[in-house]
């Protein structure tokens, strides 16, 4: 199930395929599939794509009743989809994207997910996608959640994670000291089966650390003639409740972010190798796509 937005010009405009194709090529990041007429952005850092397709011109009576019978405008061939059942943060990447698209190349939209009209291709208002798409998005979930056993994260963390990936390179490349940034991970626990977010803090270097569920803890050290590596969970709590005093609060943009540098992560190795780690990741359960939760449930 996909929401699609199909793409017209007014016939008096000399915009043609060609060059729809050529700005895509030049202005979606993200797309490496090497298809001709095809478009799909995957944000490895996100999880979030979407496809824009090039296609072949309707045969079909029907199809050409439908796609391109319209006074005015003509179809350019160029469709966009996305899925349903994905958290709503797709909704907040993708949809500056092709808005951007439509108005760079004053293109017109037949949406035939419109409640007031479907059948004809016409300009919409900034945001009006997005706000389209996160409510059709969460009612077909809330249909389904049961019949499809969503796994669901609630929306603030859901949101927070997306916000901090998408910004993670820009905080690492901006920072003057060797501080480590750290990606988010969702995990499933196998017990509850309930979704809990993490990230990695690796032999108490210096780090920014984000708020999550649980630290992913790496220990390295020597002991009697051997050195030993450890790894396990330790929840964000009890970080907090341990090492609190050896972390800043960091201004950012985003807001909730601490860290912890040089001069105290050296001084906490000690007490940092003593930590009681719970479960590996392993035992604990399994990673979580951030495409495969949702943010809403009955």
């Amino acid at each position: 199930m996909s929401f699609d937005l199909y793409f017209y010009k007014r016939k008096d405009n000399q915009l043609t395929e060609q060059k729809v194709a050529q700005y895509i090529n030049d202005n979606i990041p993200h797309n490496d599939n090497g298809h001709p007429r095809q478009w799909s952005y995957e944000n490895p850092a996100t999880g979030v794509y979407f496809l824009i397709d090039w296609n072949e011109p309707e045969e079909d009576a029907e199809n050409i009743e439908i796609f391109d019978s319209f006074h005015d405008y003509q179809y350019l061939n160029f469709s966009f989809s996305i899925n349903f059942f994905r958290p709503q943060f797709f909704g907040f990447e993708i949809f500056p994207i092709i808005e951007k698209f439509i108005n760079d190349l004053d293109v017109y939209v037949l949406d035939p997910q419109d409640e007031t009209d479907p059948d004809n291709p016409r300009k919409f208002p900034q945001g009006y996608f997005q706000e389209q798409w996160i409510r059709h998005n969460d009612k077909v979930t809330l249909d389904q959640f049961n019949k499809l056993k969503f796994l669901f994260l609630p929306v603030e963390k859901s949101n927070y994670l997306w916000w901090f990936q998408m910004h993670r390179e820009e905080l690492q490349r901006s920072l003057t000291e060797d501080i480590f940034v750290p990606g988010y991970f969702v995990l499933k626990n196998k017990e509850n089966e309930q979704l809990y977010t993490a990230c990695v803090w690796p032999e108490h270097i210096p780090i920014i650390l984000p708020p999550v569920d649980y630290l992913i803890v790496h220990k390295k050290y020597k002991k009697l003639f051997k050195t030993v590596e450890e790894n396990g969970l330790v929840s964000y709590d009890t970080i907090i409740s341990q090492f609190g005093e050896y972390f800043e609060d960091f201004e950012y943009s985003l807001p909730d972010l601490k860290v912890i540098r040089q001069s105290n992560a050296d001084q906490i190795e000690n007490k940092f190798n003593a930590l009681k780690l719970g479960k590996t990741v392993t035992d604990f359960g399994s990673g979580v796509a951030f495409d495969s939760f949702v943010n809403v449930k009955p």
